[in-house]
């Protein structure tokens, strides 16, 4: 198998990259009726293979789960997720005959050897969806000619998706249809059903490409989403012990000051988000932010050409083929930090103290999101497929490491990302040796305090 979007025509990549629409909730009135009726067969019953079924079963469809004799016969956590929620079960050559749709929420790493087990069972006709292109767009896999092959991504962990369902909401969600493969041109509409299904709709769909949402997903997590966060957390944290904090206060801060300064983020923006400091924290956050992405700027763009190359996918899948062994290898030593083995204090951190103590944070966050931004751009992503790869995913993965540090956001996160922030992660923090030591008390762990006078210049170009 070749690089997908390394032998398409320079035309074709850059039209690819560039596909990304907000549609418009009209589209959407016939509901899930083309699905009605349909055998929906998931492959997969982790995080998100197990909530977007529950949701596409609230939504009236009929979903049932294949897996592997392995996981079946020995109660894997797959097979227990399934059975529990009352879901039907049965092996690959019990059910996929059968389907009129099978959904492939694998892991990355699995995707080709489970779909080239797929294949020969998918009757005539049939439809395929992932929640990532992955195995399509970098892998190159080659799916047969008569499969429709369509992808509805949500723009969120599985469990905030059945969260915001429950609630009678959605998450943003990506589709597209994989132009080699819609033979009855019905793809689109297939995949506006799905993203129906899952409540996508509700919080708004952008039409995108597989090479669009490919790309600026592996950007978006290896950097702001996952990479930056996991260095800020490690490297805030060693800083604010080395300068006398107690261990569990700054714990405690930078577990649940991710969560609650990007919730300012969701909500109104890096403007927002900036306003809760005060006006000298506000010019001291952005002048160190714009340090921050100054020192960071060469490494996001390395990310960014290591992605659009194929470099990076290479990389990761021969580790696929070693078992793993770095991945694993990078896990376990980010169990064995000292912020991962703190515990917090039990004592109240109002909200606004997340703000005033957490001045650095709010620095990489915004120093994160803007570079992420810039750099997709600059590469011919479109703004708003950007967008949903920086600033609205950005509190979605701090709501995970508030959950349980950054175990947790590494163990909900796809295999791919994981690994793209390790690399990340690992590469930036020597970067960051001499700018830490510029850093005080008041940048983090502190109150940074407010002047009796401001220079309103220097705020003015700040808020503008």
């Amino acid at each position: 198998m070749k690089n997908y979007f390394n032998q398409l025509p320079l035309s074709q990549k850059i039209e690819q990259l560039a596909k990304c629409r907000l549609m418009d909730t009209s589209e959407f009135e016939d509901g899930v009726s083309i699905l009605k009726g349909k055998n929906i067969v998931i492959i997969g019953c982790g995080a998100q293979g197990l909530n977007q079924g529950l949701n596409m079963r609230d939504s009236g469809l009929n979903v049932s789960y294949a897996l592997r004799q392995a996981a079946i016969d020995q109660k894997r956590d797959s097979y227990n997720n399934a059975i529990s929620n009352e879901f039907k079960v049965g092996t690959f050559e019990a059910m996929i005959p059968k389907a009129d749709m099978v959904l492939n929420l694998t892991p990355d790493k699995n995707h080709t050897d489970v779909v080239n087990k797929l294949m020969p069972l998918m009757k005539k006709d049939s439809i395929l969806s992932y929640s990532h292109g992955f195995n399509i767009v970098e892998e190159g896999l080659t799916v047969r000619n008569d499969i429709t092959v369509i992808m509805v991504a949500p723009k969120s962990p599985g469990s905030e998706l059945r969260e915001e369902y429950k609630r009678g909401f959605g998450v943003p969600t990506l589709i597209a249809v994989h132009p080699a493969n819609n033979p009855h041109n019905n793809g689109l509409d297939l995949a506006k059903a799905y993203a129906v299904a899952t409540g996508g709709h509700k919080a708004g769909v952008l039409e995108s490409s597989f090479v669009a949402e490919v790309k600026s997903d592996l950007m978006g997590e290896q950097t702001i989403l996952c990479g930056v966060l996991q260095t800020g957390s490690i490297l805030s944290f060693n800083k604010m012990i080395e300068n006398g904090i107690d261990p569990s206060y700054a714990s405690k801060l930078i577990q649940f000051g991710w969560e609650t300064i990007t919730e300012a983020l969701k909500h109104g923006g890096i403007t927002n988000m900036m306003d809760r400091l005060n006006n000298a924290a506000k010019i001291e956050a952005f002048k160190i932010s714009e340090e921050l992405k100054a020192i960071m700027r060469p490494l996001f763009q390395k990310h960014m050409d290591d992605i659009m190359s194929g470099h990076f996918s290479s990389i990761m899948m021969e580790d696929w083929s070693n078992n793993d062994v770095n991945l694993l290898k990078w896990r376990a030593q980010t169990g064995e930090t000292i912020f991962e083995k703190t515990p917090t204090t039990t004592d109240e951190i109002s909200e606004q103290e997340f703000f005033d103590n957490g001045l650095l944070m709010v620095s990489f966050i915004r120093s994160g999101v803007e570079l992420a931004f810039e750099t997709m751009t600059s590469s011919g992503i479109i703004a708003e497929s950007a967008y949903y790869e920086s600033l609205h995913e950005t509190p979605l993965i701090a709501n995970l490491i508030a959950k349980n540090k950054l175990f947790e956001m590494n163990r909900i996160i796809s295999d791919t990302a994981e690994y793209g922030c390790y690399l990340f992660d690992h590469a930036c923090k020597p970067l960051l040796n001499d700018f830490f030591k510029t850093i005080s008390n008041n940048h983090i762990g502190e109150k940074f305090l407010n002047k009796d006078k401001i220079d309103n210049s220097d705020l003015i170009k700040i808020n503008e």
